[in-house]
């Protein structure tokens, strides 16, 4: 399978620094076995270390946590501080207006598809940025 993905130009810098750094760094110590490190490999591992991020949460998504606790969103605060409008958000994955605002406010269970949507849109921040536990009312 072949994947195609846009970046902007100073994230593509960013990562070839970084495989540019490990290559020198695998040269300096002698590392002749070890293969030269590119950056579709590095995007591939990256790709990998979300994925297993979002496998260890995914469960979480769709229920309790434990009786009287629940799992919150901070997709609002999150969507304000990139300066996201929320529009956007509806235009980018589907959802109506009046369904992301129930999402922002706490007030709909957030199901995985939805989540993911909503997570690639805001950027993929960190899941412990996103999500967080609540005693229930």
């Amino acid at each position: 399978m072949r994947i195609e993905i846009e970046m902007k130009d100073e994230t593509y810098e960013k990562i070839k620094n970084v495989i540019d750094w490990i290559n020198l760094d695998n040269s300096f110590r002698g590392k002749s076995d070890t293969p030269e490190a590119k950056i579709e490999d590095f995007i591939k591992g990256a790709a990998i270390s979300k994925l297993l991020d979002v496998e260890s949460m995914s469960p979480l998504l769709n229920s309790k946590v434990e009786d009287g606790l629940e799992i919150k969103n901070r997709f609002k605060a999150i969507a304000k501080e990139k300066k996201i409008k929320q529009i956007d958000i509806c235009k980018r994955t589907g959802l109506k207006k009046a369904n992301l605002s129930l999402i922002f406010n706490n007030e709909k269970t957030l199901r995985a598809d939805t989540f993911f949507a909503i997570w690639l849109t805001l950027g993929c921040p960190p899941i412990h940025d996103c999500l967080y536990i609540k005693k229930s009312d």
